[in-house]
This record gives structure tokens, sequence and C-alpha cells, in this order.
């Protein structure tokens, strides 16, 4: 699963991890982890990023995002501590979830077909509202 340490990366001494992020994030993780729980009860095979190491995607902003990223608008869902990239480089956790597992768990995700190699959750909810959304 992903933990906190996993999600912060090399941002954890950075001042915008403050504790409301902090406490956003653990919230926000406990969803995503849970979700995750059940895809590999289901038979999904998680796999780790060589690049992280963990079930976080990409190599430096899959997880928390400072204010300064680059990647991002600011105060965007990863800047607030409320959205995490997962792993999924061959689409196997985004062929399985649904809107119906994303709503029993709180959270939306952006399209697939935006996401290719990995699974963008947010317990955040998007202006449309729906669990599965183009941004």
């Amino acid at each position: 699963m992903i933990s906190l340490t996993d999600y912060i990366g090399s941002h954890g001494t950075s001042p915008d991890w403050t504790s409301e992020r902090q406490d956003a994030a653990e919230a926000m993780l406990e969803k995503v982890n849970a979700l995750l729980v059940e895809a590999e009860a289901h038979g999904v095979e998680l796999e780790m990023n060589p690049k992280t190491r963990t079930l976080v995607s990409g190599q430096k902003y899959g997880g928390f995002r400072p204010q300064d990223c680059p990647e991002g608008t600011p105060h965007s869902a990863h800047k607030e501590g409320r959205a995490v990239d997962v792993y999924d480089p061959h689409g196997a956790l985004d062929r399985w979830v649904t809107d119906l597992l994303l709503e029993k768990y709180g959270l939306y995700r952006e399209h697939p077909a935006n996401t290719l190699g990995w699974c963008h959750f947010t317990d955040r909810s998007p202006p449309s509202g729906k669990h599965t959304f183009y941004p």
C-alpha cells in the first residue's frame, strides 16, 4: 500500500507540507489504500514503480507536490495533499475500477485515456461531480 512517506517522497521538508495537508493526505490515502486492498483481493496485480520503489507513479511528482512544482496548477489536488498517481503500467487497475467503486470509497479519478501508465485518484470532487472525469 502507499504510506505517507511514499506519498511525500523527497518533499517532506518543504514548507508547503503543512499539518493541514498532511491530515488531508492521510485521509485520502486511507481511501485509496482501501480501494487497492479490494483490487488485490479481486486479482488485480499492483506493481511497484521501479523509479520510486513504491506504488506512486512518476519519478518525483506522483504524490505530494510543493506549490512551486512545475507540474499542476497552484492549489491542485496534489499540492493540497488530496491526490495521488498510482503506478499502473499495463492498465490493470484502471480496467478494474468502476464509478461504483470510486463512489464506495469517496474517490474520483481522471479518465484513463488521460493517464496511460498510472491512475490519478483524488478525494476532491471535480466541478462535474463525476467519479471518472476529464480535467
